[in-house]
């Protein structure tokens, strides 16, 4: 009976090294396969963030065209308003003194018309006025 005591102790024991066996492979399959998991999220994690560092570059740079092109467009409408303000206090100049002219002679126009209608009354007077000779 000590033979097959011993004998069942020793499967026993056999058999509860197995199953330990058995559960540390699988606890170790389990393991690696989480670490694998969290290895291939990081892993995609990593090549999303750089795609995405990627677009922001490239964004940056589509914006940064994008300003150099509005500011070379603001320089020159700065310019061409400029010019055109140039311009338009040259014509108002211009029309100033056109204003002034047109008064000079509207007033040499009144003072001429002033004198021919002097003239012609003068005129007018001494042909129907008789003469003394007669």
């Amino acid at each position: 009976m000590a033979t097959s005591n011993s004998t069942n102790s020793q499967q026993q024991n056999d058999t509860s090294e197995k199953v330990a066996q058995q559960f540390l492979s699988t606890a170790d399959d389990y393991f690696r396969s989480e670490i694998k998991l969290v290895a291939s999220d990081y892993n995609c994690l990593t090549q999303m963030n750089e795609t995405a560092l990627d677009k922001y570059n490239q964004m940056r740079r589509k914006l940064e065209h994008v300003n150099g092109s509005i500011r070379t467009m603001n320089d020159s409408n700065c310019t061409k308003i400029l010019s055109t303000r140039s311009q338009l206090n040259e014509i108002e100049d211009a029309m100033s003194n056109l204003e002034s002219t047109i008064m000079h002679l509207d007033a040499y126009s009144r003072s001429l018309e002033t004198q021919v209608k002097k003239f012609e009354k003068t005129s007018l007077a001494t042909r129907t006025s008789p003469s003394i000779k007669d």
